[in-house]
């Protein structure tokens, strides 16, 4: 081994092989640099963002992609370059067109000029319109299922009453509802204001890119139970005083409003008012308790006015005999019918009390006025032409001689009135 280290031949051939080794290596990291220096790339931005240039106070614009892809292509330091500067800008330039339908390109700059440039779409259809203006009226829009059970709404209110919406001409026109949509949790029983936001929709109930001045609405509703308003209907109670005439009674209260479930209100169509005319002597105004009616949460009054027409009985003194004795007598009649006049023909009824319709009456007098009366003289009777199916209640009127006093073991009589 040392003799072929001496060998000055192993020396020279260890030194070219080197010397060969060290040329491969430095050619290599030349062609290297050489390679990275003029080597070219690909790359692709994307959701670069779109600018539109056009007359925007008077023309709206649509069609134009809010975002777009661009590729590049280059030399790989520009293409790294655009990518980390993002001083490029995408554009649309509509300035010079008219209004209308056209087909444009979609523009860059500020890509070097080393660079191939292009954009995906490179071309969109657009649409140039007229900007107008116009007001309408907003509609309040709620879900009435959020009431809670057996409330209504009474009215809604909103202010301002108008709004302004800007838009595409195309667009205004096609305006079918503007409405203010009014939020609430279910189970609403009581009156209520909000701020509403403004929709603005098609005939078909799209949505429309529209602008709205004011985007918001303040809007009031008005919540209550449901009522129903019914007319009132005056019905004689009990038996006049005797000689006392009930000529008319009347009312100024025309109608009242009643509140409660809908199921139960919608059967009712009258209120019928029980006037006592037993109490009434003469003619003048008076108040009249109101019945509140089975189901029904309040009224609306809970008394009225009734004005009586009445003849007071005449005064006259207990006819007395020489001495001085009043000489009053009474003479009873049982069994006495009470007829019942006036009830529809559609209509058939059936004693409740008295039993079979059947009243006793006594009359008292003097002997000679008791004995010219009969039962023949006597005749009772209701007036049942405001009859309802079910059971009513009805006083009892009599038609008799006047020169003596009556007395009846009933002043009313119960029927159930029924189809016939």
């Amino acid at each position: 081994m040392d003799k072929m280290m001496d060998n000055p031949w192993f020396l020279r051939i260890i030194a070219l092989v080197l010397a060969i080794m060290l040329f491969v290596s430095v050619k290599s990291d030349i062609e290297n640099t050489n390679m990275n220096a003029s080597g070219k790339s690909v790359d692709t931005l994307r959701d670069v963002p779109v600018e539109v240039y056009y007359d925007d106070d008077s023309l709206v614009v649509s069609g134009v992609p809010k975002t777009v892809s661009v590729n590049i292509e280059g030399p790989s330091q520009l293409v790294l370059s655009a990518k980390m500067m993002k001083d490029y800008k995408v554009f649309v330039d509509l300035r010079k067109l008219a209004i209308g339908e056209h087909r444009v390109a979609v523009s860059t700059e500020n890509f070097s000029d080393k660079l191939k440039v292009r954009t995906d779409p490179v071309y969109v259809t657009v649409v140039i319109e007229e900007r107008i203006s116009k007001q309408f009226r907003v509609d309040p829009d709620m879900n009435e299922s959020l009431l809670a059970e057996n409330y209504i709404v009474k009215s809604y209110e909103v202010e301002p009453k108008v709004v302004t919406i800007t838009g595409a001409k195309s667009l205004i026109n096609s305006i079918g509802y503007v409405k203010a949509t009014i939020a609430g949790e279910q189970g609403i029983n009581k009156s209520f204001e909000q701020e509403a936001s403004v929709r603005v929709l098609d005939k078909d109930l799209n949505k429309l890119d529209v602008t709205v001045d004011p985007k918001t609405v303040q809007v009031r509703v008005k919540v209550e139970e449901y009522s129903k308003e019914v007319p009132l209907a005056l019905m004689e109670k009990g038996t006049p005083k005797q000689g006392v005439t009930i000529n008319k009674l009347t009312t100024n209260v025309q109608n009242i409003k009643l509140y409660g479930p809908r199921t139960v209100l919608d059967k009712i169509e009258k209120l019928f008012v029980d006037v006592d005319v037993s109490k009434i002597e003469d003619s003048g105004e008076f108040d009249v308790k109101l019945t509140v009616p089975d189901g029904v949460t309040k009224m609306s009054l809970d008394k009225i006015k009734v004005i009586g027409d009445v003849t007071p009985a005449p005064i006259t003194e207990p006819p007395v005999d020489e001495e001085g004795i009043s000489s009053v007598s009474e003479k009873s009649f049982d069994q006495v019918a009470v007829e019942v006049r006036g009830l529809p023909d559609q209509l058939e009824s059936v004693f409740q009390t008295p039993t079979d319709g059947l009243v006793s009456v006594t009359a008292k007098g003097t002997p000679e006025a008791l004995d010219k009366i009969t039962k023949s003289n006597i005749a009772l009777y209701v007036e049942a032409q405001n009859a309802e199916i079910g059971e009513n209640l009805f006083p009892i009127k009599m038609d008799a001689p006047p020169n003596v006093e009556w007395e009846m073991t009933a002043s009313e009589v119960k029927l159930t009135v029924k189809e016939a």
